[in-house]
C-alpha cells in the first residue's frame, strides 16, 4: 500500500510536470480556433487562461507537494526496514526519478504536444484548481495587503506576438512567402520602434539659422545632396523647415532664408515612430525635429528612415 502511495504521488508529479511545460509552450492561436470549432476542453482550458497566475500556482503547488510527500513516505518507509541505511538507498532511488522521470521526460512529452496534453488534461486541471481556491483566496489577500502593485499599462505585445505566430504558421502552410512573412514581422515590430532608434543625433544634423543666406543653403544642397534642411535658433529651438526647390523657383533672389521656412512637425524621443509617420504623411512633410523636454532640438529623423525601418526591420 505504501509504495502504491508513492507512485501515485510521482504519477501526480509526473502529470503536472508535464501541464507545467505545456502550458508555457501552449499556442493560443491554435487553442482560440479549438475552442471555436466546439472542443470543451479547450474552451475550459481558455476560460482557466484568464487568470494564468492563478493556474501556474495550482500547478506549482500540486507538483510541489507530490514531490515533497512521496519523498518523505519514501525514506520513511526505506528507514523503518533497513536503519540510518535506508538514507543513502532513498537518495539512490529518487535521484535518478526526479531528475529524469519527473524532471525530464514529462516537458519533453509535454512540449513535444502542448495543446493535446494540456486540453486532455484540463479537467484534471479545473478541479485541481477549484479544490485549492482556499489557499488561492488567502495568497490573493496576503498580495493585495502587503505586496500592493501597481497595475501596468495594457500592452500589445502579446498581440504582436499572436501576430507574428500567424505569419510563421502561414509560411509553414505555404500561404505565405518567405519575403512576405518578413515583411510582416517588420511591420508588427514596428510598433514598438521609438523616434530614438531611427533619429539622426543633432551633431551630425547638416541645419541653418534663420538669418543664414540662401545662397549657402543651395550651395551645401549642391554638395550633399539634400533637398531640406531644418532651420534652428541660437537656443536650439526648431523654427522650420527650408525646401531648396522653394529658393530655386524664386524669381526674387534677394529674399531672406527666413522667407522661404516652412512648418516642421517636432516629436519627442520617446514617441512611436508608428505616430510619426502618420504625423508626416498627414502633414505632407518629410522631416520632424526631434526635441526633448525643454523643446531643444536633439536631432532629425526623416520619413525616408522611418520608411527604412519598416522595410527592412
Amino acid at each position: 500500500m505504501i509504495w502504491l502511495l508513492v507512485a501515485l504521488c510521482w504519477i501526480i508529479s509526473f502529470l503536472f510536470a508535464g501541464i507545467e511545460a505545456g502550458l508555457l509552450a501552449l499556442d493560443p492561436v491554435r487553442l482560440r480556433h479549438r475552442a471555436k470549432s466546439g472542443d470543451r476542453g479547450a474552451r475550459r482550458l481558455q476560460e482557466m487562461l484568464k487568470e494564468p497566475d492563478r493556474l501556474l500556482v495550482t500547478v506549482l503547488l500540486v507538483t510541489n507537494a507530490a514531490d515533497i510527500t512521496a519523498l518523505i513516505i519514501l525514506t520513511h518507509e526505506l528507514v523503518s526496514r533497513l536503519g540510518w541505511l535506508g538514507y543513502p538507498i532513498a537518495v539512490a532511488i529518487a535521484l535518478p526519478v526526479y531528475l529524469f522521470l519527473l524532471g525530464v521526460l514529462p516537458k519533453s512529452l509535454f512540449r513535444r504536444f502542448p495543446l493535446r496534453a494540456v486540453v486532455r488534461l484540463s479537467g484534471l486541471l479545473e478541479l485541481t484548481t477549484n479544490l485549492l481556491w482556499p489557499l488561492h483566496a488567502i495568497g490573493a489577500f496576503i498580495e493585495r495587503s502587503i505586496f500592493a502593485r501597481a497595475k501596468n499599462p495594457p500592452r500589445l505585445f502579446a498581440g504582436r506576438e499572436e501576430l507574428k505566430m500567424i505569419a510563421v504558421q502561414s509560411e509553414e502552410s505555404g500561404a505565405l512567402s518567405s519575403t512576405e512573412r518578413a515583411m510582416i514581422h517588420n511591420v508588427v515590430d514596428f510598433t514598438a520602434v521609438k523616434v530614438q532608434d531611427v533619429m539622426v543625433p543633432l551633431e551630425k544634423t547638416v541645419s541653418f539659422h534663420p538669418d543664414d543666406s540662401p545662397k549657402d543653403v543651395l550651395e551645401t544642397s549642391a554638395k550633399i545632396g539634400i533637398d531640406r534642411f531644418p532651420i534652428f535658433a541660437d537656443n536650439a529651438k526648431p523654427l522650420g523647415l527650408i525646401n531648396v526647390y522653394d529658393i530655386l523657383f524664386d524669381t526674387e533672389s534677394s529674399r531672406p532664408l527666413r522667407h522661404y521656412m516652412r512648418r516642421i512637425v517636432t516629436a519627442s524621443e520617446n514617441e512611436s515612430a508608428y505616430r510619426v509617420v502618420r504625423r508626416l504623411r498627414g502633414a505632407r512633410i518629410g522631416l520632424a525635429a526631434v526635441v526633448d523636454s525643454h523643446q531643444k532640438s536633439t536631432g532629425i529623423v526623416a520619413l525616408e528612415d522611418l520608411v527604412r525601418q519598416l522595410v527592412q526591420g
